[in-house]
């Protein structure tokens, strides 16, 4: 296509195709309001269309903020509820949704949903619904930039997709592009001088579109922004993909011991790896070395939270994807095959496994360095397995700041009008803990629905 200019007009404009994004503009519709979806990405769905299908959130606000330290009760109060309240309107919109026994004890009460058939049926089901009800959904259009009318709101966005930019005059618009996990200079700005090697394990479209539009709008801003969802992932020659993320996390770590390069814990491994990964993105090259002994692998064979042969099962796909498991009869020899093959400080190495194995012996947390929460285990059953891994970024936690209404806040903490988020451009939500990523694009992809056809209606 010819370089050109596109007019179009609605009275909601999504920017992002994702769960969030779909929500809100099917949402959007029902409440009576024209709405036009643009997506960056040649096929709708974002990262929800190659996830699980899993969608989950917790159960009540104070089991929320038990993971979230200093996080917005209003904002994840606004989470559960909206979260169960679009589950059941899928369900009214002929969309499969079933709900989950929780499969392994967890670390509070939740709730536990899946898209059926599959993840990638239920978006193009729900794309579907979205322009059976009116819609128009854009592929290969990607946002550039949000235009102010002169009383300081919302009145289009500008996009650029097929050697065309589309201007859009629009009275709302919703941003759902799915955080900035994928933006190579952004994850540099806001994860540090190792961020190059962190592995984006989501949407790889999603590379802050959405933030940064809002930003040049005047939106503040609300982090956590060096923290993400995500899990450690095997380091190369691993290959790692959206075929196999989900098979080859360790998701038996938190009995594990974790060091970096130098040898030395950084972090507490019973906060699980979606906690600590955080750490990870810090430590020298972004590496992590996961430590184990037959103990833990024949406690989680035999389903101590799990299903039975989980580590087993978790080091066969490990190993099938070309990722290096080390093994030795002893500690010392596990440490000096970890010098001599990924170039871990011996000395400091075994001083870190001496105090564990010291900790354990004497039932005594406080003597460990690096402070742990729980699951301290001895490391005395041969034999002795360690695992190089790298962080795996799913969605960022930091970006344009909202509210429990989906508005995004300007500098000085007020809404800028008819500017809305969904999903992971939801700035301020999550502080450490994860507590589901498509329960976010439900929950607030149905409030900036309504919030923004209830702006376009009072106009």
């Amino acid at each position: 296509m010819k370089d050109g200019f596109d007019h179009l007009q609605a009275d909601v404009v999504v920017a992002g195709a994702g769960i969030g994004g779909l929500t809100a503009a099917r949402t959007a519709l029902e409440q009576g309001a024209s709405v036009l979806v643009i997506e960056k990405a040649p096929e709708i769905g974002g990262s929800a269309a190659v996830s699980g299908g899993s969608a989950w959130t917790a159960a009540n606000v104070d089991a929320w903020l038990s993971v979230q330290p200093g996080g917005d009760a209003a904002m994840g109060q606004a989470l559960v509820d909206n979260y169960l309240d679009g589950v059941a309107w899928y369900e009214s919109l002929g969309l499969q949704v079933e709900e989950q026994l929780d499969p392994t004890p967890y670390k509070f009460a939740r709730y536990v949903h899946a898209f059926r058939p599959d993840s990638r049926t239920f978006m193009n089901d729900l794309a579907a619904s979205v322009e059976a009800a009116g819609g128009t959904i854009l592929t290969c259009t990607g946002l550039r930039s949000i235009q102010l009318g002169r009383d300081g709101g919302v009145a289009g966005v500008e996009a650029r997709g097929g050697g065309r930019t589309v201007h859009v005059s629009a009275g709302a618009a919703v941003l759902a592009t799915g955080g900035f996990q994928a933006s190579p200079d952004l994850r540099a700005r806001y994860f540090g001088r190792w961020a190059h090697h962190v592995i984006v394990r989501g949407n790889a479209y999603s590379t802050g579109d959405g933030f940064l539009a809002a930003l040049e709008a005047g939106a503040g801003t609300a982090g956590p922004f060096g923290r993400f969802y995500g899990h450690m992932i095997p380091a190369p020659p691993a290959e790692t993909g959206v075929h196999n993320f989900a098979s080859v996390k360790p998701d038996f770590s938190q009995y594990s011991v974790f060091v970096n390069l130098h040898g030395q814990r950084f972090d507490d491994e019973f906060l699980g790896d979606e906690v600590t990964v955080h750490a990870v993105v810090h430590q020298p090259e972004a590496l992590c070395f996961i430590i184990f002994d037959e103990r833990v692998r024949k406690l989680r064979a035999t389903g101590m939270g799990e299903r039975p042969g989980a580590v087993d099962r978790r080091m066969e796909n490990i190993r099938s994807a070309g990722g290096e498991i080390l093994e030795a009869p002893d500690l010392d020899s596990l440490a000096a095959e970890m010098a001599r093959r990924w170039g871990v400080t011996p000395g400091p190495l075994m001083a870190t496994l001496d105090e564990h194995n010291a900790a354990v012996a004497a039932d005594d947390l406080t003597m460990l360095s690096v402070p742990r929460s729980g699951g301290l285990q001895p490391l005395d059953s041969p034999p002795f397995r360690a695992i190089r891994c790298l962080p795996g970024a799913t969605f960022t936690y930091g970006g344009a700041r909202a509210n429990e209404r989906a508005q995004i806040l300007d500098l000085a903490g007020e809404p800028i009008p008819g500017l809305f988020a969904a999903g992971a451009d939801v700035g301020g939500l999550y502080t450490r803990g994860y507590t589901g990523g498509l329960s976010v694009g439900v929950a607030y992809g149905r409030i900036a629905g309504r919030e923004a056809a209830a702006l376009i209606r009072w106009e």
